[in-house]
């Protein structure tokens, strides 16, 4: 693949995804009033998927890409998801 071509998907379509999923993770916070319902565990958890995202984030950034960075990536989401609470309607909404 071509680095431009490459860059230009992350930089304008990957990257802007990402920001959006974050924006309506906090969204779905501030709707179920995560300051009165939750606490340091939730803290606790929301720095645990953001290391969990930020290891690949800045290997991309830093690395070169190569098989071991991409495996590290995948590795990273694996756990991104098998850590991340799937609820389908909380209590508190």
């Amino acid at each position: 693949m071509n680095d431009d071509v490459a860059v230009s998907v992350l930089m304008y379509f990957v990257l802007p995804l990402w920001l959006i999923a974050g924006f309506a993770d906090y969204l779905c916070h501030r709707a179920a009033q995560i300051e009165k319902t939750s606490g340091a565990k939730e803290s606790l958890l929301h720095l645990l998927l953001f290391a969990e995202m930020g290891v690949p984030t800045l290997a991309a950034i830093f690395l070169e890409i190569n098989a071991l960075v991409i495996a590290v990536m995948i590795v990273a989401f694996l756990l991104h998801e098998a850590t991340a609470p799937h609820r389908q309607r909380p209590e508190y909404y």
